[in-house]
């Protein structure tokens, strides 16, 4: 497995993880479970850094042209062909 794949997989990985945590957090103290609502919306953090590190791990692994980006052109006014005073 590639840096790439592993780095896509950790945003996708902690994307879930950040959702389960904050659904079912809040359910369980909706439903009165006080004793598992730290734990469960404890996960929600954890997610975070997890697809943090897989957006850092993305940004650093993926391939790059060998030429930085060009500048984009402006635009051309074709309305207009000579300057008005």
């Amino acid at each position: 497995m590639t840096a790439l794949k592993l780095g896509r997989w950790l945003v996708v990985i902690g994307g879930i993880l950040t959702v389960v945590g904050l659904v079912t957090g809040f359910a369980a103290m909706l439903g009165g479970e006080q004793s598992q609502v730290l734990n469960l919306l404890g996960l929600a953090p954890v997610g975070v850094l997890v697809a943090f590190s897989g957006t850092i791990l993305v940004v650093l692994t993926e391939p790059r042209g060998a030429a930085p980006p060009a500048e984009p052109e402006p635009p051309h006014d074709s309305d207009q062909s000579e300057p008005k005073p």
